[in-house]
């Protein structure tokens, strides 16, 4: 039988990658649905870079850039890290270098894993009922790596990945360690408003309110785009 476990950290990673695994990377706030909404309104594909420098370089070569640190974008980029700049006016047909604080770090550091029969997608609740479904189609072990804030748990990752591991619960049978009964317990017991719910828990999310509200609500809405984006060659595509 398959399993589902959850990475709560990318500093847990060694302790988890296995080849043969499909990894599900969920930034819930705000890249992995920034990557689903550029793939949504035809980004040719994505490169994600760990280091501003080489994104910028990059931007020399006819890419685009979009990249934040500590949740501002990075001066000198084309965009930031909100879904709303991924436009098909702003990004369609465009190659683009994307850099975060925690999602291109977390998808880099599985890219460069010697677990090369590993599969890397992007998981966001803009995709999360397209993905589930691809999920379960590949009849593998499944991880879900979140990001997490600066390689320390957070609450929206942790929600995402129970309400994923409740999808694919519902298609099919899975072992289930005890990472993701913990994942599961916290979804169940969000209550019907994931916005209050995380509100509640995260003081750093509460304290950007003012400027990251209308994203956070759009992360949260799920089944927007059946897009599933994967890594090959070291870039995102679909």
């Amino acid at each position: 039988m398959n399993k589902i476990n959850v990475c709560f950290s990318p500093a847990l990673y060694e302790y988890y990658a296995d080849n043969s695994t499909v990894v599900v990377m969920i930034d819930a706030i705000r890249a992995s649905a920034s990557i689903c909404t550029a793939f949504m309104n035809d980004v040719q594909f994505i490169l994600p870079v760990a280091e501003v420098e080489e994104a910028r370089n990059l931007k020399l070569q006819g890419y685009k850039t979009a990249g934040e640190r500590n949740g501002k974008k990075l001066d000198g980029f084309d965009f930031g890290n909100s879904p709303f700049n991924f436009t098909e006016e702003n990004i369609k047909g465009e190659k683009l270098a994307f850099t975060t604080t925690n999602g291109t770090q977390a998808v880099n550091l599985v890219k460069n894993d010697k677990h090369k029969n590993v599969d890397l997608v992007i998981g966001s609740f803009i995709n999360i009922s397209a993905l589930s479904e691809y999920l379960v189609k590949q009849k593998k072990d499944i991880l879900i790596l979140c990001s997490g804030w600066k390689n320390t748990v957070n609450i929206e990752d942790t929600l995402f990945a129970g309400k994923l591991a409740h999808l694919l619960l519902q298609k099919n049978e899975f072992e289930i360690p005890e990472a993701t009964n913990l994942a599961l317990h916290i979804y169940k017991n969000a209550g019907n408003s994931r916005f209050d719910f995380i509100i509640h828990n995260s003081p750093r999310l509460k304290s950007k309110l003012e400027f990251l509200e209308n994203d956070i609500k759009y992360c949260l809405t799920e089944d927007l785009t059946d897009v599933v984006p994967f890594l090959k060659n070291n870039k995102l595509h679909i």
